[in-house]
């Protein structure tokens, strides 16, 4: 009875749900100039080799700690009045909204140097507009709350990506890829009415200084004594899912699944059930603690890459995609919902966007190098092998929690 009455009171507080707006805002920039905008180039007659070079305009999500003091630090016009934070997030919002209607306008088989420009701007706004959404999270949030709006959060994302990929793609069937992409800046607006309903704390003059906008952030999460532990903490218990993850859609095809299966299994009933996967993390983080919850969800990991071992070998048995795609992307969900609210938990307030897009850039940047292994392992081995090797993965990461080598006390000045 007490779980239920916490869950309404959860459901109630207006401070949570903004970032469910801020989720569809976050993740729709990202798919429509990833996958939406690669499918647009391969109708419009664009070759392989130059949509491939457009993978590089996510560039700036992965290198968006270099300028996120700037965010916690410098003060724009307005910021007396919005917030500093809201400021840069609203700027960046209506930036991008600009630029997605140029790139609406354009047309990639004859201007691709210009699309590409217009695409590393999208990607680059897009990045400083996480920065600021995770820093509120961390600012205005605390404790269960913290929990609940990144819950929310990570739905939004979910939501974001389905309207921006799959709605995307059957909204192209009835209108041209030019209304397409103007229409899909409602997804933006939905940020930007989000962002209102914040409340930031009323903003302090910039002090601009390296001392200030760096070395005391930097200085001030390397202080704990746990620093070196978490880093490589961070980087091994991703792994697992870091080398899985790229091989998933060339494994489905090589297995023998259809184009329309693997749309409608892995695309749409795996986005709904990765949502289900954050509501139900969230959950669950309001019951119990982190130590344990990382150490479970690692063991599931494990049977996750059972779990596609065993699809290699029993072939395109769509019953079969179901189940596994039902037990991965639940499991997925779970795991981002605590992995978020985690990471979060090392991050000052004073320091929240720095600091933060700090570690997620330990997160991201050695796991996407290590994950351009994943293609050369899986050459090496055959599926069944190669699943099984990714489990074995985690087992490092287990022995950490089980050892108590990792801090998990909230360090929220």
């Amino acid at each position: 009875m007490k779980f239920l009455n916490k869950l309404i009171k959860a459901l109630c507080n207006p401070r949570v749900w903004p970032f469910l707006g801020l989720g569809i805002a976050s993740q729709a920039p990202v798919n429509l100039i990833g996958g939406t905008l690669k499918y647009w180039f391969s109708t419009e007659g664009v070759d392989l080799s130059k949509i491939g070079l457009f993978s590089l305009v996510l560039i700036p999500y992965a290198i968006k700690f270099l300028w996120a003091p700037l965010v916690d630090q410098v003060n724009l016009p307005l910021a007396k009045y919005l917030g500093r934070k809201k400021t840069w997030g609203l700027l960046c919002q209506l930036l991008i909204i600009g630029f997605l209607f140029l790139l609406s306008i354009s047309h990639p088989a004859e201007q691709i140097g210009y699309v590409f420009v217009l695409c590393l701007g999208i990607a680059f706004m897009s990045a400083t507009q996480d920065i600021v959404t995770d820093a509120l999270r961390i600012d205005t949030l605390d404790g269960d709350e913290l929990k609940q709006g990144t819950t929310l959060y990570l739905a939004g994302c979910r939501l974001g990506q389905l309207a921006a990929v799959a709605g995307m793609i059957l909204l192209s069937a009835h209108v041209a890829w030019q209304y397409a992409y103007q229409i899909s800046t409602i997804l933006i607006v939905v940020g930007f009415i989000s962002f209102l309903g914040i409340h930031e704390q009323k903003t302090q003059k910039t002090v601009v200084s390296l001392q200030k906008f760096v070395i005391e952030p930097m200085k001030d999460i390397m202080s704990r004594s746990n620093f070196g532990t978490l880093c490589l903490f961070v980087i091994i218990y991703r792994l697992c899912n870091c080398m899985l993850g790229p091989m998933a859609y060339p494994f489905y095809y090589q297995v023998g699944f259809t184009a329309e299966q693997i749309s409608i299994v892995s695309g749409t009933f795996g986005v709904f059930v990765t949502m289900a996967g954050v509501f139900l993390g969230g959950l669950v983080m309001m019951r119990f603690k982190y130590r344990p919850l990382l150490f479970w969800l690692g063991c599931l990991e494990i049977l996750t890459s059972v779990s596609f071992a065993w699809l290699a070998l029993v072939g395109p048995s769509v019953p079969t995609f179901f189940a596994v795609i039902l037990f991965d992307n639940i499991l997925a969900g779970m795991g981002g919902a605590v992995w978020v609210v985690y990471l979060s938990n090392f991050c000052s307030k004073k320091f929240s966007a720095t600091q933060y897009a700090f570690l997620s850039a330990i997160n991201m940047v050695p796991l996407s190098i290590l994950a351009g292994a994943s293609g050369w392992l899986a050459d090496q081995m055959d599926w069944p092998l190669f699943f099984m090797f990714t489990g074995w993965l985690m087992v490092p990461a287990l022995w950490m929690i089980k050892s108590n080598k990792i801090g998990l006390k909230a360090n929220q000045k």
